[in-house]
């Protein structure tokens, strides 16, 4: 019996020793070798200072092209806006800039649907995940999760955990891959049309998502300039009428859901393909020099 006990022992401290080892090796690669996500595309704007910086979710990433704002306005303006992106993650990512000191003269926040979700991006999630322990910010974002002390503090739980995501495959292909928001500022265009799927809103606003009144009393708390709008929808879009509700729980809301009415310049019920990203991208560009 006194056998086994110290053979166990042995076994844990080699299975302990080889956990710190894989955590410390695969964190380091990850943070100090790799440069291929949108998180570490804005990580990569630190000290940087811009005319306008775009935040939301896939429907900014394949919406909004900077070179056509620029190029209109004569202005410096990027894209961070992060895939499947919730008033969670939008909040993160405004800290983030603060914390990076990433200036800008005005901020524009898609939102939409996902007004009411109090759910987070698995995008955002996973880019973040090797620099969890870098600053509080990106610590806090992961409080709610129910193996957030694991993911913190026990050696490669998060790499065995997202094997599919961030294994060892992944981490290997990660220390050749270019950053492809580094060309475009963060823009990522979507090609083709036709997809008949259609999009349906919420019937009604929640109004006790606590994310969005985080987010509201951090831009006033930080006297950022700031316009909250809505992307255009295509025109088969169901309960339309919750855009109008949306509208009103902001002092500033820029309505383009029915912007564009072509259908061909839609990827799919929500998203717009690349030639309609750029009428958007010049018709946004045009509000701005009128307001």
């Amino acid at each position: 019996m006194k056998n086994f006990f110290f053979f166990s022992l042995k076994i844990l401290f080699v299975f302990i020793s080889v956990s710190f080892l894989l955590e410390t090796i695969y964190t380091f690669l990850y943070v100090e070798k790799t440069n291929y996500s949108k998180f570490q595309f804005i990580k990569n704007q630190q000290n940087k200072k811009y005319d306008y910086i775009f935040y939301g979710s896939s429907r900014v990433v394949n919406h909004i092209d900077p070179k056509i704002i620029d190029s209109s306005l004569d202005r410096t303006s990027v894209n961070f806006g992060v895939m499947d992106a919730k008033p969670k993650d939008i909040l993160t990512l405004l800290k983030l800039s603060k914390f990076y000191n990433i200036k800008s003269d005005s901020i524009f926040i898609q939102t939409d649907y996902y007004y009411n979700s109090t759910g987070r991006s698995n995008f955002l999630y996973l880019d973040m995940l090797p620099f969890i322990n870098e600053n509080n910010i990106i610590k806090s974002y992961y409080y709610d999760e129910k193996d957030y002390l694991f993911l913190a503090y026990f050696p490669f739980y998060k790499y065995s955990k997202n094997g599919s995501k961030l294994g060892l495959r992944d981490l290997l292909a990660s220390l050749f891959r270019k950053n492809e928001f580094e060309k475009t500022n963060g823009y990522i265009p979507l090609n083709g049309s036709g997809n008949s799927w259609q999009r349906e809103l919420p019937k009604s606003v929640f109004y006790d998502n606590k994310f969005n009144k985080e987010t509201l009393l951090f831009l006033d708390a930080n006297s950022l300039n700031f316009v909250f709008f809505i992307a255009p929808l295509r025109n088969d879009t169901k309960n339309i009428s919750f855009v109008s509700k949306l509208k009103r729980q902001y002092s500033t809301f820029w309505d383009f859901s029915a912007s564009i009415s072509n259908p061909k310049m839609f990827k799919n019920g929500y998203h717009l393909n690349d030639v309609g990203a750029q009428q958007f991208s010049l018709q946004f560009s045009n509000k701005i020099k009128n307001n």
